[in-house]
């Protein structure tokens, strides 16, 4: 290898690292169903840091307490980073009217407003994946199975890429700032073995050019539902597939706090 192509490689990666940078906390956030909310001009909103409403408090339930049930840094590998405190507890509904209506999810499902504890944003050493853990506690364990079972829909990636896959892009792109751009967001239903695992969610994928070099973004959603509680994983791949080894191991450290 000559120097100059050990420059551009160094060149090439400074800027990879950068990117991922830049974008590993926007996934971890953007990829909630409530941003689609949001904007889609729907009930939903972007689940940012804040309190719970006055006087609110979520009922009591017979799960482990959802601040204990929450990965933790010690879950992760060696060199793994936790991103600041976990934020505090917020009630929101993950529906947007056009998604719930594109759905089918009834009026009394999508009103519903669980309170979700979040962990921290982890994230490896070489910026390159990211993980966020979130358990949302429902009034009752019926209320928690409908509303796991809109987000298990069949219909639901393919709402979401259709309701929510533009405005997401652009939100993105706006985020990014000049002289980025991103391609087609790409929603798409996990395979049928999550399924048969009880599992639900969604993958995505968001292309994206930055100084003509390109970098592939994706995302692993996946809910789990036990008691009152419906657990949220997800796992960002920045310019990488997030390793399906990791990924199980991870979701069995969580089941097994649960």
């Amino acid at each position: 290898m000559t120097q100059a192509d050990r420059t551009a490689g160094a060149g090439t990666d400074h800027w990879r690292r950068a990117v991922m940078w830049t974008f590993a906390g926007i996934f971890v956030v953007a990829l909630a169903g409530g941003l689609v909310g949001s904007l889609t001009g729907g009930t939903g909103a972007l689940a940012v840091p804040g309190h719970l409403r006055p006087g609110a408090a979520p009922r009591p339930s017979t799960n482990t307490a959802p601040a204990a049930a929450l990965l933790t840094l010690s879950d992760l590998p060696s060199g793994w980073e936790a991103g600041g405190a976990a934020a505090a507890p917020t009630r929101t509904s993950p529906w947007s009217r056009e998604l719930a209506s594109c759905v089918g999810v009834p009026s009394r499902v999508a009103a519903l407003r669980p309170t979700s504890y979040s962990s921290p944003d982890f994230t490896s050493a070489n910026r390159q994946l990211a993980v966020e853990d979130t358990v949302s506690v429902y009034p009752s364990a019926p209320s928690a199975r409908a509303g796991y079972s809109a987000l298990a829909s069949a219909r639901t990636p393919g709402c979401m890429d259709a309701v929510g896959g533009a405005a997401l892009r652009q939100s993105i792109e706006q985020q990014a700032g000049t002289g980025t751009t991103v391609g087609t967001v790409a929603f798409a239903a996990l395979p049928a073995t999550a399924h048969a695992a009880h599992q639900a969610g969604f993958s995505v994928t968001i292309p994206l050019v930055s100084d003509g070099r390109e970098l592939l973004i994706t995302s692993t959603q996946i809910d789990v539902v036990e008691g009152t509680q419906v657990r949220q994983l997800t796992f960002n791949g920045n310019g990488t597939v997030f390793p399906a080894l990791l990924e199980e191991q991870l979701v069995a450290a969580a089941l097994a706090r649960h």
